[in-house]
């Protein structure tokens, strides 16, 4: 018996034609008979195409309560479910399904189904015992779908993820990938759980997957954070955007130029709200010369209530909301709106909607901040991009043309921050300690980056290194790291996260800020410079590993950048002999503003030689 609806129930679309009143009548009418299975599935489906979800939902109950024992009562059950899962009665579908389970435990995709819905209603636990008790019929009954058990635990190690569970995480995609080891998308997650548990070598073999399938299968982000390389992130980038984003390009955009006495320039994200990107837009985006440009915002950011949300939508000239759009209708509201220039701000880091750009909707897109490097995409006809960041010689690594600007690429905050600061006692630090600190998140470091820290702590007796707690698994990994490197665990202080407000102020109690490499800090180097504490920064080959001293470069602290791993650590050595004394290398805010304008000036001026197609390579 073939089950019509999804495991994955489908968006509704209201706007279909109806069925005619007549043949609604009939239906209703046919309901209170006798019907066979096979017919009700086919008149609630042609109920749920035209649109009259109630009805079917009327239809599924009269024919229940008129066929209590019928055989294969299970299978409506579950239809019956996922018609309200898609309705968004999670509820009434998390009963039914729960019937349906109990009368055929071996309905596989029941058991998906009821474990979507218990995480849409918060349970996770009881999701992931639902996805759990399928994957342990495997032992009981031979004849499971494997491509059920799969789905099952690739569930249970994504909720485990989320949670940052990453050892349960890995094992259950493990497990999976011994079922079906070509599954690019799994591989992907698991090189990426690794790198945030810091599981060290990231890639090594894993059951029957070998380490060249996760090298070809990583993501972009895992990428920039795992080589230096700029040959390797455009292959990894090209890669994932060839097998991840089949849209056929489209021509939405009626003309090649439109006449407009003020330019205007779209921006599109996700990430307007309290996130890396967002905390570095506020002063570019109240910047834009109003009398030379319209700022269009279409957004799809989760509306967080915080002030910094406020100032944002205030910022722009048009603030749109597609978060309930399609790509295509948000691309045609931007069509309606003639944008000139559409920047998106995501690249591929998570809740990217490249298939608004696959239609081009304006006539000249590019890509910014989101992602800091190449996206490969090829909607895409700029990166926007500073001269230290990206050579001359490095633009040839990259899909997207380089619209260069001048000094520093990011939108440095002058954002007034409290003046509280906690003490050192209250956060667990030695009073007189060389407190050394690195805040990046948990998968931009590696054994290498360690090694260098270790280092500095044998030849600064004093010293201390304060990073996060971002999660079980890698706190005790790098305690267990530091015992093989013969390093005392009272030298490692791990903070667990706090507020932002919070985390700015504690910053303030460090002595240095240690960079991650390859993958350089953004947002967080804004934070630590406005926080008066020297940064150490190590520049590589890649974008994303040149991003800190890009930073400290537009602010004239050329001195704290290092070009290996022997000079990093010199630098913090030396700065250790100095803790305390004025060294001239605390930026002024004044250099931040004169950083910030000359940005926004060169942006402005770039945006300008696009709309008049004088784009130079």
């Amino acid at each position: 018996m073939a089950i019509l609806e999804s495991t994955q129930p489908k968006n509704l679309h209201l706007d279909e034609p109806n069925v005619e009143e007549g043949l609604l009548s009939s239906i209703l009418s046919d309901a209170k008979k006798s019907l066979t299975i096979e017919v009700l599935f086919k008149q609630a489906s042609t109920l749920q195409i035209s649109g009259q979800w109630e009805r079917a939902r009327q239809l599924y109950q009269m024919w229940l309560s008129q066929e209590a024992h019928h055989p294969q009562k299970h299978l409506a059950m579950y239809n019956y479910g996922a018609l309200l899962q898609s309705c968004g009665d999670l509820e009434t579908a998390h009963k039914v399904y729960e019937e349906c389970v109990s009368l055929c435990p071996k309905l596989a995709q029941a058991h998906i189904n009821l474990g979507l819905v218990y995480e849409s209603l918060g349970k996770i636990d009881q999701a992931i015992a639902q996805w759990s008790l399928l994957v342990s019929q495997q032992h009981q009954d031979a004849s499971v779908d494997p491509a059920m058990l799969v789905l099952a635990l690739n569930h249970i190690g994504r909720v485990h993820e989320n949670q940052k569970r990453y050892v349960l995480a890995a094992q259950a995609l493990e497990h999976s990938l011994q079922i079906d080891p070509k599954q690019a998308s799994a591989i992907q997650h698991l090189v990426h759980i690794r790198q945030k548990a810091c599981m060290w070598p990231v890639y090594q073999k894993t059951g029957i997957v070998n380490p060249n399938d996760m090298l070809m299968y990583s993501s972009p982000l895992s990428m920039l954070a795992h080589a230096d390389d700029p040959v390797q992130q455009l292959l990894t980038a090209y890669s994932f955007v060839t097998r991840t984003f089949n849209f056929p390009e489209e021509r939405m955009c009626p003309v090649k130029r439109y006449n407009h006495q003020k330019i205007r320039i779209g921006y599109v994200s996700g990430d307007l709200c309290t996130h890396a990107v967002g905390l570095l837009l506020p002063e570019l985006m109240e910047g834009h010369d109003p009398s030379r440009f319209e700022t269009y915002a279409y957004d799809y950011s989760v509306e967080d209530s915080t002030a910094l949300r406020e100032r944002l939508k205030n910022a722009f000239t048009q603030f749109r909301s597609i978060k309930s759009l399609s790509d295509h209708d948000a691309a045609q509201l931007i069509v309606e709106d003639q944008i000139d220039i559409l920047v998106d701000l995501h690249g591929l880091s998570s809740g990217c909607r490249p298939g608004i750009f696959a239609k081009h909707p304006a006539p000249v897109q590019g890509t910014y901040l989101g992602f800091i490097g190449t996206t490969a995409m090829p909607w895409f006809d700029f990166v926007i991009a500073d001269r230290y960041v990206v050579p001359d010689e490095q633009r040839i690594y990259f899909k997207e043309k380089v619209l260069a600007v001048d000094g520093c690429f990011l939108p440095l905050s002058n954002t007034e921050r409290s003046s509280h600061v906690s003490t050192r006692k209250e956060l667990g630090l030695p009073e007189s300690a060389f407190v050394m600190a690195s805040f990046g998140n948990s998968y931009k470091i590696n054994p290498a980056l360690v090694d260098s820290w270790f280092n500095i702590l044998k030849r600064v007796d004093n010293a201390v290194l304060w990073l996060t707690h971002d999660n079980e698994a890698a706190t005790k990994n790098l305690k267990d790291y530091a015992k093989a490197s013969n390093i005392d665990l009272e030298r490692l202080i791990f903070t667990p996260r706090v507020s932002l407000e919070a985390y700015r102020c504690n910053i303030k109690l460090a002595d240095v800020f240690l960079d991650t490499y390859p993958y350089n800090c953004g947002s967080t180097t804004n934070d630590v410079i406005q926080a008066g504490v020297p940064m150490i920064t190590l520049s590589g080959k890649t974008m994303v590993s040149r991003m800190g001293g890009s930073i400290l470069n537009a602010l004239q602290l050329q001195k704290m950048i290092a070009t290996d791993s022997q000079s990093y650590e010199d630098l913090a050595v030396e700065l250790s002999t100095q803790a305390g004394q004025d060294l001239s290398i605390k930026a002024k805010a004044e250099n931040i503003s004169q950083a910030t304008q000359r940005l926004i000036q060169s942006l402005e001026h770039g945006y300008e030689n696009l709309y008049l197609d004088n784009f130079k390579h």
